[in-house]
C-alpha cells in the first residue's frame, strides 16, 4: 500500500512538472530573423539570408516618432518634387498644375511636421527601434542593407509590413 501512494504520488509529481514546464520564448534577435525570413520567402524564396544581425536597440519618445514621421514624409516629397520636374521637362502641361498643388500642398505640412518635432515629448517612451544589418544572396552576387523594425512596448512588432519594399527592392538588383 505505501509503495502504491509513493508511485501515485511520484506520478502526480512527474504529470505536474512535465506540463508546468515552458519552453523558453525565442530571443529578440531570432523572433526579427524568423520575421524577416517569413517576408522575404513570400516576396523571393531563392534569394538566401547570408547574415542577420541586430546592430542596435534603441528606445522611441513622442520626438524620435516625428523625426521618422518626417523624414518618410520627405522621402515622398522628393519623389513628387521629382514628378513635377519630369512633368515640366517633358511638358505635361496636364501633370504640371497637379504637381505644382502636391508641392505646394505637402510644403506647407512639412513645415507642420517640422514645428511638431521641437515641441514633441521625450519622456514618454512609446517603444523601441531595432536596427539590423541583412546580407543577401543570389547567383554570386551580395547585397547589404540596414533595416529597421519598430516594436511596441510589448516587444510586438509594428512595422512588420514596411520591409516588404526594401526586401522586394534588393531581391530585384540581385536578379
Amino acid at each position: 500500500m505505501i509503495f502504491m501512494h509513493k508511485i501515485f504520488t511520484l506520478s502526480i509529481l512527474s504529470f505536474i512538472l512535465l506540463f508546468s514546464c515552458k519552453s523558453k520564448p525565442a530571443s529578440l534577435p531570432d523572433q526579427l530573423k524568423e520575421n524577416f525570413l517569413s517576408h522575404l520567402r513570400k516576396i523571393d524564396s531563392t534569394v538566401a539570408l547570408d547574415s542577420f544581425i541586430v546592430l542596435r536597440i534603441d528606445s522611441i519618445d513622442q520626438r524620435h516618432e516625428r523625426a521618422i514621421d518626417d523624414s518618410v514624409y520627405m522621402r515622398e516629397f522628393r519623389v513628387v518634387q521629382a514628378q513635377l520636374s519630369n512633368a515640366v521637362m517633358a511638358k505635361k502641361t496636364d501633370s504640371i498644375g497637379f504637381y505644382e498643388d502636391e508641392v505646394d500642398y505637402m510644403e506647407k505640412q512639412a513645415d507642420s511636421l517640422s514645428k511638431e518635432i521641437s515641441n514633441a515629448d521625450t519622456i514618454k517612451i512609446l517603444g523601441l527601434v531595432a536596427r539590423c544589418k541583412i546580407q543577401l544572396s543570389k547567383h554570386a552576387k551580395i547585397e547589404e542593407r540596414t533595416i529597421r523594425y519598430f516594436l511596441d512596448m510589448n516587444m510586438k512588432i509594428t512595422n512588420s509590413e514596411m520591409i516588404d519594399p526594401a526586401i522586394a527592392t534588393i531581391a530585384r538588383k540581385l536578379n
